[in-house]
């Protein structure tokens, strides 16, 4: 059996414009957004990590 393919929205007017516009930048610049951790606070979650596991005899705290 089939399943039956929906319909796909178009956009047009400004909408339209904005998305073209928008795709047209990142295909351009495709790393222009930046990260919402640096490395810095992944070197700090990762320490935390070791440090909580070290003093609970290497459990991880979401086990049960």
């Amino acid at each position: 059996m089939a399943l039956e393919i929906r319909n796909i929205p178009v956009l047009t007017g400004s909408t339209a414009e904005s998305f073209i516009r928008a795709a047209e930048e990142r295909e351009k610049n495709p790393r222009h957004l930046k990260l919402k951790v640096s490395f810095a606070q992944i070197d700090e979650m990762v320490a935390r990590t070791h440090s909580y596991q070290e003093a609970h005899n290497g459990k991880n705290p979401f086990s049960i």
